[in-house]
């Protein structure tokens, strides 16, 4: 069940500036990370959220589930992490077996040091992602809609880790990288309420939208026209960075649909109708740097860096929905 739509928006334009100064209630210094997850809640995509300890990736993510009013689970993986914890359980109650969902039946699952579980129960969370339902003894459970994951993960841990595989990583619309906050925004955290070390503002951030709310949002997105030439655009910097040297694995066709439906989100929430060459600029970083597999002489910014300067801009044609 949504939460209560307390405050509502005029545009999405109104929607993102909205949903910043609600999570500045509680997480300040945030602000693109913010944008990013509001575009993904949007494209109905899922965000991994990697910094060090201590850079506010599990409030960020609890401040957004009630941004956008919805149900909210949070799973702290360890190594000893069962699938069943996160997809369910068959048990006899009563003489009948009975279906006990799990963590993924949700809105929005906080996956907690996703990198700290091994790879059976990440691949469980893998289906749960991919096909928004899980599979128990055979029998699949639809998960409910909409249904978002933001997991984190901590680059600086090195024990008891298990890294995640090329195809899980390809599921995540968005890697997105948190580093501290500057020094006025480091500051001004001084001013939130807080009980002991705990922030004490997270009940206050208005919920924005609801499940309907989202659902009618989302509506507007797949109304965004997209060019043929920009489309066109799209692909070709996904196939240059198959043939860079260096480059073992390139983006992924998943990694243009995914780039597209970015696009249109951020165009959306700029006010356009259309998408433009400005959002795929925009959002590429953060769609294609974790799908890139490469060699130690290189870095994903290098290969991103020299695919947008070998491709040229798109000329006019016409547009594609």
């Amino acid at each position: 069940m949504s939460l209560l739509v307390e405050a509502p928006y005029e545009s999405l334009v109104d929607l993102r500036e909205r949903a910043k100064a609600e999570i500045a209630k509680v997480v300040i210094g945030q602000e693109r990370a913010v944008e990013l997850l509001l575009v993904a809640a949007l494209a109905r995509g899922h965000v991994l959220l990697e910094g060090p300890p201590g850079s506010a990736k599990t409030l960020l993510a609890r401040a957004t589930a009630h941004m956008l009013g919805a149900t909210f689970k949070r799973i702290q993986f360890t190594p000893d992490t069962t699938p069943a914890e996160l997809t369910g359980i068959n048990a006899i109650r009563m003489g009948e077996q009975v279906f006990f969902p799990g963590s993924v039946f949700t809105n929005v699952l906080l996956a907690d040091e996703i990198n700290r579980t091994p790879p059976r129960t990440q691949a469980a969370l893998l289906e749960a992602m991919q096909e928004r339902q899980v599979t128990v003894e055979g029998k699949g459970h639809k998960l409910p809609d909409p249904f978002l994951v933001i997991a984190t993960q901590n680059p600086y841990e090195h024990r008891d880790v298990f890294e995640l595989p090329e195809s899980q990583l390809d599921r995540f619309l968005f890697k997105i990288v948190l580093d501290y906050a500057d020094a006025q925004s480091e500051y001004e955290m001084l001013d939130l309420p807080h009980k002991g070390v705990a922030p004490d503002m997270l009940g206050e951030v208005r919920p924005l939208l609801g499940v309907v709310g989202l659902d009618k949002a989302r509506d507007e997105l797949d109304t965004t026209e997209m060019p043929e030439e920009i489309g066109r655009y799209m692909v070709e910097i996904a196939r240059r960075t198959r043939d860079i040297a260096g480059v073992e694995l390139g983006v992924s066709s998943r990694g243009i649909m995914h780039m597209a439906s970015a696009a249109k989100a951020n165009a959306r929430l700029s006010g356009r109708e259309e998408v433009t060459i400005e959002d795929v600029r925009e959002i590429a970083p953060y769609v294609l740097r974790h799908r890139l597999i490469l060699d130690d002489s290189l870095s994903p910014d290098d290969v991103l860096s020299t695919v947008l300067e070998q491709v040229p801009a798109p000329q006019r044609a016409f547009s594609l929905r």
